[in-house]
């Protein structure tokens, strides 16, 4: 690499794998849709071309998921954990970050698939989405 004026070079970077979301961002599923994992190729509502790197716990994004048969299907799911550090939507400086990136199958209203939402989400997706705090809650 060459050296940089200003000392920073993108050779000594810090490499974070799969912490931050790539254009390979791949969800689990987190309810009992029938989904195994689902990759993510847009975002919905970040803009006219959105980023994968700008996802965030809540968000709704068009993914392709597998569902039980050989062929992929176009889906809609929400970003319910991540494993990236999320700050809390109340302003205290606490930060959530949890050991998978999860996802939540919903149809075009916003409703889920699944009826059951296995372990926790994301307080700012809680906020934003009462239906999936009612479900992840049982």
């Amino acid at each position: 690499c060459p050296p940089s004026s200003w000392g920073w070079s993108p050779c000594r970077a810090p490499r974070l794998g799969s912490l931050l979301p790539s254009k390979d961002f791949v969800l689990m599923c987190q309810d009992n849709s029938g989904a195994y994992k689902m990759k993510i190729m847009s975002v919905v509502g970040k803009g006219i071309k959105p980023q994968v790197r700008a996802v965030e716990p809540g968000d709704v994004v068009v993914v392709v998921g597998r569902t039980g048969g050989p062929k992929n299907k176009v889906l809609r799911a929400i970003v319910t954990r991540m494993r990236r550090n999320t700050p809390e939507p109340l302003g205290n400086g606490f930060s959530h970050a949890f050991d998978t990136n999860c996802g939540v199958l919903v149809d075009k209203e916003g409703n889920p698939v699944g009826s059951k939402i296995f372990g926790k989400i994301d307080p700012r997706c809680a906020l934003r989405w009462p239906k999936l705090a009612q479900l992840s809650a049982r």
